[in-house]
């Protein structure tokens, strides 16, 4: 019960802020379904929080508006600042880092704890029988970890998505199809899978139990 309350508190917020968004860009309805090549019945319905969209749907919303998918999520968008890309430790200079790692950004706390607790996990996405839970304690970083929960027959979406970047993910318990340039790969407990995100994906569970995995995402692309 308790996450179907979570669900559509989050489908709220997700209608909301696209239509804000759409709003702040002077973008008819019509418009944004001809960029996205989504019909503008189901924009309308994502807005009104009548459906859970799907990741690919929300990605095709986002790069319409040129907005990253995190600004969509109730707390995760004031976190999501790049500002101070290079943050080193005090006891460490740009001098002491190698030169093949200066190009990778440094984990910015922005002053919060470095530990989040289950009970404050940050609710990422619905997707219809899909949670995303962020692990991070922002996105203010050069990687997100995400929990994730796939019900039995549910999956991203009907179509594949590509986003910049390269992920990497470990079933903890069930399994998991992962899709790749058409390719499907069938994984279950303990099984991890790599691939570059910019090729096009999907996700879905094919068995009658619930999947749990570990997602990783550099860079961070909520």
């Amino acid at each position: 019960m308790g996450d179907d309350v979570d669900v559509a508190k989050v489908n709220l917020t997700l209608g909301s802020r696209i239509r804000a968004q759409r709003n702040k860009h002077n973008m008819k309805i019509s418009e944004l379904a001809e960029l996205t090549g989504l019909t503008s019945s189901t924009i309308s319905q994502v807005e009104r929080a009548l459906i859970s969209p799907s990741i690919a749907t929300l990605k095709k919303i986002c790069d319409a508006m040129n907005i990253p998918i995190s600004f969509l999520f109730d707390g995760v968008e004031e976190n999501n600042s790049q500002a101070e890309e290079n943050v080193v430790t005090q006891d460490t200079t740009q001098a002491d880092i190698p030169f093949h790692l200066k190009m990778f950004t440094s984990v910015n706390l922005m002053g919060l704890s470095p530990v989040v607790h289950k009970e404050n996990r940050k609710f990422l996405s619905p997707g219809p029988g899909i949670r995303f839970y962020l692990l991070n304690p922002n996105l203010a970083g050069p990687i997100e970890l995400i929990y994730n929960e796939y019900d039995p027959g549910t999956s991203t979406g009907p179509l594949p998505y590509v986003h910049p970047g390269s992920e990497c993910g470990l079933i903890l318990s069930g399994e998991l199809v992962v899709e790749i340039k058409g390719e499907s790969y069938r994984l279950t407990e303990g099984d991890s899978i790599t691939f570059n995100s910019t090729e096009p994906h999907m996700k879905r569970n094919e068995s009658d139990v619930m999947c749990t995995c570990i997602w990783a995402n550099t860079p961070p692309w909520f």
